[in-house]
Order: structure tokens, then sequence, then C-alpha cells
């Protein structure tokens, strides 16, 4: 059974690595192609039977393509956070997160890093977790050239740039 789990869990880090490198080339094709095709409706973020209507915060002027969207949206700034974990009483603002978080009380988790047997939550925090052992940084800031794990350290360090 172990060496089933062993076995599972190896594939699944090869496909994910596999996939980032896949990404990885993707970007650096769209940094140095120029592409003259002629971008398809759905590709301008164009809706069918939408009208082209969006919904806009009025908080952030932020566009969101419908009105469930919007109301998600703005427990952003006002802090609302209705889904409880039943274990820890932890809140959070959208269902998704709270089923990700419930995944820390359960004694086996889905994602499983083949090479430490680090357990993470989801797809995207073995992503993440496997850069660890890979050393790959693929956001790199524009301004100073330093490069990330993560969008969001990106984000957060752009602030230095920008004064904000």
């Amino acid at each position: 059974m172990r060496n089933l789990r062993n076995n599972t869990l190896q594939i699944l880090t090869e496909r994910v690595e596999s996939l980032e490198r896949e990404r990885a080339r993707e970007e650096e094709e769209m940094n140095t192609t120029i592409c003259l095709a002629v971008p398809r409706r759905r590709d301008l973020g164009h809706r069918r039977g939408g009208g082209g209507r969006t919904h806009v915060c009025e908080v952030c002027d932020k566009e969101l393509s419908s009105k469930q969207s919007l109301e998600k949206h703005k427990r952003i700034h006002t802090g609302e956070k209705p889904f409880k974990c039943k274990v820890c009483d932890k809140a959070f603002n959208q269902r998704g997160n709270l089923k990700t978080h419930s995944r820390t009380h359960m004694l086996v988790t889905p994602y499983m890093c083949g090479r430490c047997n680090e357990a993470c939550t989801s797809a995207r925090n073995l992503t993440v977790h496997l850069r660890t052992h890979t050393g790959e940084k693929p956001f790199k800031c524009e301004v100073c050239a330093r490069a990330f794990t993560q969008q969001s350290t990106l984000t957060r360090h752009m602030s230095i740039h920008t004064g904000e």
C-alpha cells in the first residue's frame, strides 16, 4: 500500500513539475513572439448573452462579470467572513477557502510532495512548495529584476518601487 502511495505521489509530483515547465516555456514564448492573430470574442472578456454588462466595485473600481462575483468580491473590503470552520472556528470569506482549510484537519491530504513528503492542502500550494526544491522563481520584478516564487510576494515587493 505504501509503495502504491509513493508511486502515485511521484507521478503527481512529476506531472505538476511538467506542467510548471510547460507554463514557463509558454510564458517565455509569449514574451518573445509577436502574435498577429485576431483575438476571439471570449478572449476579450465578452460573454455570450451578457450583453457585455459588467458589475463594478464601488470601493476599488474592479469590474466583475456577474452580480454574484461582485458580492463575493465585496467581502474583501467589508471583512465579512460567513464561512466558519467547525473544528477550529476560523472564518473565511469564500466557501472554497474554507474547503481548502478543512484539509489541514485531516490526517491524509490529497497533495503530497514526492521529494520530502510535505503535505499540502491544494495543488497550488504543492506547486509553490515544489519550487523550494527546484529553485524556480517565475515572478520577476520588471524594475529591479528580483525574482519570487509567488505572484503575491512580487505584488508586495512592488510597493517598494511604487511607494504604496
